[in-house]
């Protein structure tokens, strides 16, 4: 997951801190939806805020469940 992170720095010209901080801003805007898709998805992780690496695995396996 790293090496996604690593990739979406580069390609965007930023660092990989602010990558990172971009998908933690991300998450704590996701986890506090009330739309009920979102809220299903953000119930796999129980209480705990999840790393960017952990949030792009479980997005990759929700996207990869749909297809």
């Amino acid at each position: 997951m790293n090496n996604i992170i690593k990739k979406v720095a580069k390609q965007n010209g930023v660092s990989v801190k602010e990558v990172r901080k971009d998908f933690e801003e991300m998450i704590r805007v996701g986890m506090s939806s009330t739309e009920p898709e979102a809220v299903m998805f953000w119930e796999q992780f129980g209480d705990k805020t999840p790393t960017p690496e952990q949030f792009i695995a479980a997005l990759t396996s929700s996207v990869k469940a749909m297809l």
